[in-house]
């Protein structure tokens, strides 16, 4: 190994440390490189945080914290296993996003054994996979937003943990962990802004898909559990798209979506409530690395328009409610002091745009 190699490695290694320890010195031990440690915080801490961080980041290595010093021996390759888990999440989730939305439709059966059997029967019939495959690739295409731009900046988080649910969708979402602080604002904003950007293109590709397919029909036509769909309340974007693909729906008549259409809608729907500008949303990621510690003056007022809008869909006071829970106001990042790069303002400015074409007032009533 030459030196070069030695100093760009262990360039990729001490951003990893340096918040938490001082590095007095490092060298080549064989195939390993070892760090001498001293801790900057309380030591345990600091030691199970650099623990938690380093596996995640597929490094191997091991730690001898008996004394002040803190001796760090690691293979400088990280590998990059998906654990178990997130794994075995994905999966019920896939399980959860193909089976629990047809079996909301066919809750208004005498019985729970028939909405079971009629269950089977649309499934058998090919009912849910689209939905399926539109919704999980809007997530998953969100979800390693953040995770790859979390890597090319040397922020450590989880591979996505997805989570199944028994609602009208089938799933929470997911969410990614983060083990290791925002290193400045360019930073802050790349990593909130590419999930919801790149998320958002997978929505509208499918949302068009579902709609040049879509129909508009009368009331009566709909089937027990099925969804009718009309513009009022909806998203800029809904409405543009709708008019140029399905047209004007006379008075008394609805729309009919796709599954494709359906998925791309929540596409949508999910994307603009990441970027609200509150705490540790998206949006409060983008507006921090935007404006700082004025960001948490654009929270409140988007929670004070979240309790308003309660009155018209009582779902915007859930959001409001975990707002209140998990805190309007975004905290630091290590240098807010450092401007955020052209390239991430301008990724700051499509997802701000995305936000007010997909916000949707009333999504449900």
């Amino acid at each position: 190994m030459v030196a070069s190699d030695f100093d760009t490695q262990t360039q990729q290694i001490v951003p990893l440390l340096h918040d938490l320890f001082e590095v007095s010195a490092v060298y080549r031990q064989s195939h390993n490189y070892v760090f001498s440690l001293s801790s900057r915080y309380e030591h345990a801490r600091s030691v199970k945080l650099l623990k938690d961080r380093l596996k995640l980041a597929g490094y191997r290595f091991t730690l001898d914290d008996s004394g002040d010093i803190v001796l760090l021996t690691i293979d400088p390759h990280p590998r990059l296993g998906i654990p178990t888990l997130n794994i075995v999440l994905f999966i019920l989730t896939l399980f959860t996003i193909y089976i629990v939305p047809v079996f909301y439709r066919n809750l208004d059966t005498p019985d729970l054994a028939t909405a079971f059997r009629h269950t089977l029967d649309d499934l058998a019939r090919g009912t849910g996979i689209e939905f399926t495959l539109a919704l999980i690739s809007i997530l998953f295409v969100h979800e390693m937003g953040h995770f790859i731009a979390s890597r090319r900046r040397r922020i450590i988080t989880s591979w996505p943990y997805f989570i199944p649910a028994p609602n009208i969708i089938g799933t929470f979402g997911a969410i990614i962990k983060s083990k290791s602080p925002f290193w400045n604002r360019r930073d802050l904003i790349e990593v909130g802004a590419s999930g919801p950007v790149a998320g958002w293109i997978v929505a509208v590709l499918w949302l068009v898909y579902g709609l040049s397919q879509s129909t508009i029909v009368p009331p009566q036509v709909f089937g027990p559990g099925e969804m009718a769909f009309s513009m009022d309340g909806e998203s800029i974007l809904m409405k543009l798209l709708t008019l140029n693909f399905i047209g004007q729906a006379p008075a008394g008549y609805f729309y009919r979506l796709t599954e494709a259409a359906f998925a791309g809608w929540v596409g949508l729907l999910v994307t603009a409530i990441n970027l609200l500008p509150i705490g540790q949303l998206d949006g409060g990621h983008i507006l921090y690395g935007l404006t700082r510690r004025r960001q948490h003056i654009l929270g409140k007022i988007a929670m004070g328009g979240l309790v308003i809008l309660g009155f018209q869909s009582s779902v915007w006071w859930f959001f409001a409610v975990f707002g209140l829970i998990f805190g309007v106001k975004h905290p630091p990042t290590l240098d807010d002091t450092q401007r955020p790069s052209r390239a991430s303002l301008t990724l700051a400015v499509a997802a701000i745009i995305i936000m007010f074409l997909s916000f949707t007032p009333v999504p449900f009533r």
